[in-house]
């Protein structure tokens, strides 16, 4: 076998090395990955080792402390560079030199940059720069993405809580002081349904934004309602005031009874059935009923794929706590919604047989406890009128009109009310202690208006008589004794 020249070798060498790499070619243009080609095609030509990995990098929210470490570089002394405008920032030769805003340490291996406050400028590939061959290219350490995350309010063009099938609903999505330093944008779901609110795009500093969204309602439209802020590959939920969820009409319900509502008794064994039409939950759905102070479940947790109707028969003994009102709860999607209901509404006790009131006796005229005779106007504390043998037992005893003022029939004001006409069950008067202590007869009655009137009819005039008598007994004496004189 003959060995031709080591140099006959080259052009097959290089006819095989482009063989290969049209092979690559094809297999990676009908991958749709003609990036990794070019990829090997530099390390192929530089030199480079095809595993060499990016810096790392993270996310810095705008306006807080965020902190990068890196590999020194076995440089004596470095220097921090940022990365938008090339500022050096902290120059650590040979210790680390605090700037505003910035500050820095290091040990042998590794210095840690620490950013005060995050802002736009900070965004990028932060490098260290050799601080004595300045002429170095810088080495870089980490990659850092800056964002503020926004805050947003959703509102809509109708009532959100009783929407139907085929309603057009327009959402606006208000969102404020957002940014990302690299491709932005937002995305809307509702329901199981997601879309992109507004394309990915590129903002140079914080921004607000305001977003109409027009959908039309069908079933995978109901459920929550969230609006996503994407940064870069990063994607996350934002909490929205507004607008939380996307809800059917409530459905409609009727409720009746075996057995009449209002006129039950404790004990009653009643069944009430609830007829539920149209109602639809993304989620789980339930329903509780409510009589009185009680409340039972009517459905738990069931999950429906269509609009849908229920008959729900609940049976219960009837205990004082029923009484009241009767009403439906429908849960759904983690919120609880009273819905209004015909039919029974209330359930209601049966009213007890009204008592007659007590009556009592009026009583009897001839039952007075005690009766007193009428007052003369000069009665002597101490005498009482002396019984009249013909005195009716109902009659008061009235004063003689020869009567002298000390001997009138009125009792004394000191003396106990008894009474001091005649008695009926005895001729003889007792004596004003005896009376006090004596049972009252159940025939004595009171002095009549009359007799007091006939009492003062003749006790006045005979007042009047005596006081003459004696105005003209001292005129007499006077007289007499001047007379004498």
């Amino acid at each position: 076998m003959h060995d031709g020249p080591r140099g006959a070798f080259t052009p097959l060498l290089s006819l095989q090395r482009f063989s290969i790499w049209y092979f690559l070619l094809k297999m990676m243009v009908k991958q749709n990955q003609v990036h990794v080609l070019l990829v090997l095609t530099v390390t192929f030509i530089h030199g480079v080792s095809p595993t060499q990995a990016p810096s790392p990098g993270g996310v810095a929210t705008l306006k807080t402390e965020y902190t990068i470490t890196g590999a020194r570089s076995n440089y004596t002394g470095f220097i921090w560079v940022r990365p938008t405008d090339g500022r050096y920032v902290v120059t650590c030769n040979p210790s680390c030199s605090p700037v505003a805003g910035y500050s820095a340490t290091m040990n042998a291996t590794h210095s840690t940059l620490t950013i005060h406050s995050v802002g736009v400028n900070d965004a990028g590939t932060w490098r260290i720069q050799d601080a004595i061959n300045d002429t170095s290219a810088p080495q870089g350490v980490w990659e850092v993405m800056v964002s503020k995350t926004p805050e947003c309010n959703i509102s809509s063009d109708v009532d959100t809580d009783a929407l139907e099938l085929g309603t057009n609903l327009t959402v606006t999505v208000y969102i404020n002081d957002y940014y990302c330093s690299q491709e932005t944008g937002f995305n809307l779901t509702t329901g199981a349904v997601m879309e992109t609110l507004s394309t990915k795009h590129n903002v140079s500093d914080v921004q607000p934004d305001v977003i109409n969204k027009t959908i039309n309602i069908v079933l995978s439209r109901f459920g929550d309602v969230t609006v996503s802020f994407a940064c870069d590959i990063m994607s996350s939920d934002l909490s929205c005031s507004g607008v939380k969820r996307l809800l059917k009409s409530p459905p409609q319900c009727n409720i009746s009874s075996d057995t009449d509502t209002d006129v039950l008794e404790p004990g009653t064994n009643l069944t009430l059935t609830v007829d539920i039409r149209g109602y639809y939950c993304s989620q789980q759905a339930g329903f509780d009923l409510t009589t009185g102070s009680v409340t039972d479940v009517l459905l738990q947790n069931q999950t429906t794929h269509n609009i849908t109707d229920t008959v729900q028969h609940h049976f219960f003994n009837v205990s004082s706590d029923r009484f009241g009102n009767v009403s439906v709860m429908f849960r759904c999607d983690n919120s609880n919604r009273s819905i209004t209901c015909d039919g029974v509404s209330k359930l209601s006790a049966a009213s007890s047989p009204t008592t007659a009131p007590t009556s009592t006796a009026a009583p009897s005229p001839t039952t007075s406890p005690t009766s007193t005779a009428a007052p003369s106007p000069t009665t002597s504390p101490t005498s009482t009128a002396a019984p009249s043998p013909t005195t009716s037992p109902t009659s008061t005893a009235a004063p003689s009109p020869t009567t002298s003022p000390t001997s009138t029939a009125a009792p004394s004001p000191t003396t106990t009310p008894t009474s001091t006409g005649s008695s009926n069950t005895s001729p003889s008067s007792p004596t004003v202690s005896e009376r006090s202590s004596t049972p009252t007869s159940p025939t004595t009655t009171e002095s009549s208006p009359s007799d007091l009137t006939l009492g003062l009819a003749i006790g006045l005039p005979l007042l009047f008589c005596v006081i003459a008598l004696a105005i003209a007994l001292r005129f007499h004496r006077k007289k007499k004794g001047k007379y004498i004189a």
